[in-house]
């Protein structure tokens, strides 16, 4: 399939969303028919008055009859005849107010659901989709793009659909009318789609190179205001004040392209219904004073025109809203085009894993950036292994590795004999917790936080796993204890805090291995006193592997493996100490390593 053959149908590609609605879309169209027939009807007894009561002639109006129903003198024809369109009126709104509830609130419903789908499928992604995608970029994708595809749906229903039921309506009824009222209203319709088509290729391009821009934009406003500390600390408001603006002068040339193809279309159209209207005005005023026709029905078909033309005009502004949803419905389509990694179900596994952890023959590379080329390494269960070394040898990726966070580039990592590849996703997260160097703390509660790990978790529990990590010590002193709400990203608690409340997260998780990413980094010495203290508590009884340079973290190690790198090139090490359990020593004569017996126990 072709680029372009994709650019037209990538709205094309949502109909699925829409199947569970069909039932209240045949209802809206229904409405929309019953709207058409009342619009269809408005004219006849404008037309009768001016061909009975103002005495022009006798015509075949359907609705001529009804004049007489309270009288044939002109007064009470004239009342019947303003009540008679004041009546349609008021059924052809009623008809359009409920089609438009019906068919609109489909598109919304319909939006809604893609915008979940696309969100939940985003969360779902690998970590290297996350690393090479910008998180301004991502939320401008699920918000915006999610939005102009909810203004392409709902002018589909709103707009397109009553308006081709429209333009088919008017002119099958000039055709009916007469034959040459017919054929010009048909002639009208190339002239006015011709013009809205060139409008949406250029529109089109114009809408893509805009979201473009304005994805970029947004990543850079969530960058920076990510970054805002280190903004304000070295006072560069004035750098990204640069950027901004370089940025959104692409946004402004791209909104400009927009604007101007969007004012080329009104003249252009008015243009070409112009001479639609006046070539029937010519063949209808010509029919009168041959007697062809009566005015009446000049009047009808001069209405049925202009009822055919309108939505044509509408249609034609359609193109911009088109163009845009379409260009972000690529943009979605290319988030759920990307594959979510697959896995093995739970069926044959135990709820709860021992705890042994193989490392055999491990790469890992982030895109071209090898962070691991060769690990071999058995952790048996109850051991506390740390991995130490110097920055950028892949202590951090080999944890991201048995979290199931990455997928090994060559080897496998297994968790009780099984390749974390062939293990199921849920099943992997509830064996392993892990705590990270800065605890991210969502909005919310502190026992909301805590609850995180579990969500089906008593008060109770939450209650004894903020003891066990020592959140307790500090909550006490919060307005609300564990009910205290915390600021964006935990703001106002201290690092020591937060990581506690990381710690008590891990605890109520209760997972048989636990990872520890330098938890203790960037504390002083007080608040790494405590974070150890509740950590003492976590890694009992678990599996431990953790990456650190801290004595104090050392000390509770069996055992510590320090990872080296000899010219760039990472080399496997496995070190003894005093593990817990018997591990084989496996030494290759190209590896470097580096024997040092753990610090206490």
């Amino acid at each position: 399939m072709s680029g372009t053959h994709k650019t037209q149908h990538a709205l094309w590609r949502f109909r699925g969303f829409g199947t569970p609605y069909l039932r209240i879309l045949s209802l809206g169209f229904g409405l929309r028919i019953c709207e058409m027939t009342a619009d269809l009807a408005t004219p006849w007894p404008v037309a009768a008055v001016i061909d009975r009561v103002l005495g022009m002639s006798s015509s075949h109006n359907p609705l001529s009859s009804l004049l007489d129903l309270f009288g044939t003198g002109k007064t009470a024809m004239l009342t019947t005849a303003a009540a008679a369109v004041v009546l349609l009126a008021v059924v052809s709104g009623a008809f359009d107010y409920a089609g438009d509830r019906v068919m609109n609130g489909t598109g919304e419903r319909i939006s809604v659901a893609i915008r979940a789908d696309a969100y939940a499928h985003l969360q779902r992604l690998p970590m290297s989709y996350h690393d090479r995608q910008s998180v301004g970029e991502s939320t401008s994708r699920i918000i915006t793009d999610c939005g102009r595809i909810k203004d392409s749906l709902v002018a589909l229903f709103s707009t397109l659909f009553p308006g081709l039921l429209s333009i088919t309506s008017f002119a099958t009824a000039l055709l009916f009318l007469d034959w040459r009222f017919g054929l010009i209203g048909l002639g009208c319709i190339p002239l006015v789609l011709v013009t809205g088509a060139r409008n949406h290729r250029l529109g089109h391009r114009a809408a893509r190179r805009q979201r473009a821009a304005e994805g970029r934009l947004a990543g850079l406003v969530t960058e920076s205001l990510h970054g805002i500390k280190t903004v304000h600390s070295f006072g560069r408001q004035d750098l990204h004040d640069q950027h901004f603006a370089a940025e959104s002068d692409g946004t402004l040339r791209a909104g400009l392209d927009a604007t101007d193809i969007q004012a080329r279309r009104v003249p252009m159209l008015e243009v070409a219904t112009a001479f639609g209207t006046a070539s029937l005005l010519w063949v209808g005023g010509t029919g009168v004073t041959h007697g062809w026709w009566s005015v009446g029905h000049l009047v009808v078909a001069l209405s049925y025109l202009a009822g055919m033309v309108n939505p044509l005009r509408s249609l034609s502004k359609l193109s911009i809203t088109f163009s845009q949803g379409q260009a972000s419905a690529e943009r979605i389509i290319s988030i759920l085009d990307e594959p979510r990694p697959t896995s093995g179900t739970t069926a044959d596994l135990p709820a709860r894993a021992t705890g042994r952890i193989d490392f055999s023959g491990v790469a890992m590379a982030y895109g071209r950036r090898p962070a691991l080329r060769r690990l071999d390494l058995s952790i048996s269960p109850g051991e506390r292994v740390a991995l130490t070394g110097p920055n950028g040898v892949g202590k951090s990726t080999a944890l991201a590795l048995i979290a199931g966070l990455y997928r090994p580039t060559r080897g496998a990592v297994r968790i009780d004999g099984r390749a974390t590849t062939d293990l199921p996703e849920q099943w992997l997260h509830r064996q392993a917790a892990m705590v990270l160097q800065d605890t991210f703390l969502f909005s919310g509660t502190l026992a909301d936080n805590i609850r995180y790990s579990r969500p089906d978790a008593s008060p109770r529990e939450v209650a004894e796993a903020a003891e066990a990590a020592l959140v307790t010590d500090f909550a006490q002193r919060l307005p609300d204890g564990l009910e205290t709400r915390l600021g964006d990203g935990g703001t106002g608690l201290s690092g020591g805090q937060r990581q506690r409340v990381g710690i008590a997260r891990a605890l109520l998780a209760d997972a048989p291995i636990v990872l520890l990413d330098e938890p203790t980094s960037g504390l002083d010495m007080e608040a790494e006193r405590l974070v150890v203290a509740a950590l003492r508590r976590l890694v009992t009884d678990r599996t431990v592997v953790m990456t650190t340079h801290r004595p104090a973290l050392l000390r509770m190690a069996t055992r510590e493996v320090r990872l080296t790198a000899t010219d760039g090139v990472l080399h496997k090490t496995l070190p003894t100490g005093r593990p817990v359990g018997s591990v084989p020593l496996v030494i290759d004569p190209r590896d470097t390593v580096e024997v040092r017996p753990a610090e206490g126990g």
